[in-house]
């Protein structure tokens, strides 16, 4: 995985360090930095080596690369939201061992693809941010949250839905 730092500045992005989070908007202090920070709140309340909460690991990984997806490879946001597609429109319990495999269906998609997915703009990609996971104590309230924040960034990507259900019936045709 590649350091976001050299990642943005390598595609001309200064990240900043101060002020809300200049990708998605949540209400922080140390910009960027301190939102990616909060989303490591979610490991001290959730064992994400339990089975239980591996459903809450995948949807917080993807509304978190989604909501900063310029600091990510652009091809990210169609495995992340493919990923949210078959698990909300779906119903996929998804686990670490599909992940590869939707890795394959997308390899072979961009093949002959050059379209990438244009997230929507900065700071409207959700209301919910990394800073609404904070000050969040119990496991029960973490997972309902977690879901409800994944839904909010899925759904602001809805331009994108269509493209990533093709995706996802060539994913549940091969290996579902």
């Amino acid at each position: 995985m590649q350091d976001l730092i050299d990642y943005a500045l390598k595609n001309g992005i200064t990240l900043q360090s101060q002020g809300d989070c200049q990708f998605c908007g949540a209400n922080v202090a140390g910009g960027v930095f301190e939102c990616h920070a909060n989303a490591h709140h979610l490991v001290e309340l959730l064992d994400f080596n339990n089975p239980l909460f591996y459903q809450t690991r995948f949807l917080s990984v993807d509304a978190m690369a989604l909501q900063h997806s310029e600091i990510h490879g652009p091809w990210n946001n169609h495995i992340h939201l493919t990923r949210l597609f078959l698990i909300f429109e779906k119903e996929v319990q998804w686990t670490y061992l599909k992940t590869p495999l939707l890795s394959v269906v997308i390899n072979q998609y961009k093949k002959n693809k050059k379209e990438f997915l244009t997230p929507p703009p900065l700071q409207h990609r959700g209301n919910l941010t990394t800073s609404d996971l904070v000050g969040l104590t119990s496991t029960q309230d973490c997972v309902r949250l977690v879901r409800q924040w994944a839904m909010d960034v899925y759904t602001s990507y809805s331009d994108h839905h269509h493209l990533v259900s093709l995706i996802a019936d060539t994913f549940l045709t091969r290996y579902h």
